[in-house]
């Protein structure tokens, strides 16, 4: 698989998760201390569901990624094709 590496401010990070990441595709959000790996279940307009998988959580969460985007350290995206990793920049 082609791993992609970038950076972009959170504000352009925020505009590819809501146009770009689809439903099935695979994110791994990491938010100041947090790390949020799991399955996109739907994206609402850059509110995400995901199926989490972790050793320490498991389940449906809800994730409005634009007022987390002061958080966000990295995403990584991915899809059938490719992985693409943002690193988040100041704005």
């Amino acid at each position: 698989m082609k791993t992609e590496k970038k950076s972009a401010t959170c504000t352009e990070i925020c505009e590819y998760i809501e146009n770009v990441v689809k439903p099935g595709d695979i994110v791994r959000l990491s938010l100041g201390r947090c790390y949020i790996p799991g399955e996109v279940v739907t994206n609402n307009e850059g509110v995400l569901q995901i199926d989490i998988e972790s050793d320490m959580i498991k389940g449906l969460s809800c994730i409005d990624i634009e007022k987390l985007k002061e958080f966000i350290v990295e995403v990584e995206h991915e899809c059938k094709d490719c992985c693409c990793v943002i690193e988040a920049k100041d704005d």
